[in-house]
């Protein structure tokens, strides 16, 4: 099964990372600005959607290019 790719971390893009990877496996990407280190360690986006942990199947990608090539 192929991931689902959602560009950009903010409330709208980590709520519905969320939401599929609760289905299946999903990939995240966020701008620098975003923190997606921060985030990806954290496994919860504290800035957009505190509190909303995220699901196994989410993976936090800071590269662009990485995150599309899935």
């Amino acid at each position: 099964m192929r991931p689902i790719v959602l560009l950009g971390a903010g409330s709208w893009g980590t709520a519905l990372a969320i939401q599929f990877a609760r289905g299946g496996p999903t990939v995240l990407w966020g701008r620098a600005e975003d923190d997606p280190e921060k985030i990806a360690r954290e496994r919860e986006n504290v800035r957009y959607l505190p509190g909303a942990k995220f699901p196994p199947a989410l993976v936090i990608e800071p590269d662009l290019a990485r995150a599309l090539a899935h």
